[in-house]
């Protein structure tokens, strides 16, 4: 391969990663309303290998949240129904091994924003509480249940700040919470999984991703050919 054709692709690879990350990697949620959780965010939960099982659960998140309820009384607590999705890989050795298929589970999340009232103060730093969330499903002839740990709290911050000062007006949100969590495989007793750090990630528009990996396809086509 000549320099020419390497340095074409490697290029390619690193627009394509650029443009990727400029819509996938946020990592503030921004939005137009004062809305928490934000509809838009995701709680990115990162990757666990259970040996007791043999599975490993890969770029974890929950998203997709819509308000079934909201009330204020001191603090907001906010129940929403959610989505929990991941990767599910085999488990090697404490590894992901061979993958096994992606899955997304129903479920819903109890959210409590200490000290807030979106009528009065709802911009700031606010101590955050997940204080329930259960999603159960099943998958390749498997049924699983996830759930939070009775006996751990699953505490964190979340801030709301405004990025504008004139409207159209927007806010930008971050949140971390310590998930305690536990479950169940196949029906069989809860088990405590470790404690996960949950982290508020913007969802990318559906396109974002593809435009990135059409950029990469398109030059890595024009480098093959000045190869050729």
């Amino acid at each position: 391969m000549s320099n020419l054709v390497r340095k074409t692709m490697l290029r390619a690879a690193f627009t394509a990663m650029v443009l990727s990350g400029l819509s996938v990697s946020r990592a503030d949620v921004i939005q137009p309303t004062v809305v928490l959780p934000p509809v838009d965010g995701a709680y990115t939960l990162g990757s666990v290998c259970v040996s007791a099982i043999g599975r490993c659960t890969v770029d974890a998140m929950v998203s997709g949240f819509s308000v079934v309820s909201r009330d204020v009384n001191g603090n907001e607590s906010v129940l929403v129904n959610a989505f929990w999705s991941a990767d599910i890989f085999t488990e090697s050795g404490g590894l992901p091994d061979t993958f096994v298929g992606h899955v997304s589970f129903p479920g819903t999340m109890q959210f409590v924003y200490l000290g807030r009232d979106p009528s009065v103060n709802p911009l700031g730093t606010f101590p955050t509480e997940i204080t329930d969330f259960n999603f159960q499903g099943s998958a390749f002839g498997n049924t699983f249940e996830i759930r939070q740990d009775a006996n751990q709290m699953s505490t964190g911050s979340t801030t709301i700040v405004p990025i504008t000062v004139v409207p159209p007006f927007t806010y930008s949100v971050s949140s971390s919470v310590e998930v305690f969590g536990e479950f169940s495989f196949n029906g069989a007793p809860f088990m405590p999984g470790p404690p996960r750090t949950a982290t508020l990630t913007q969802i990318p528009e559906p396109g974002s991703a593809l435009l990135a990996g059409s950029v990469l396809a398109g030059l890595i086509g024009i480098a093959l050919r000045r190869r050729s």
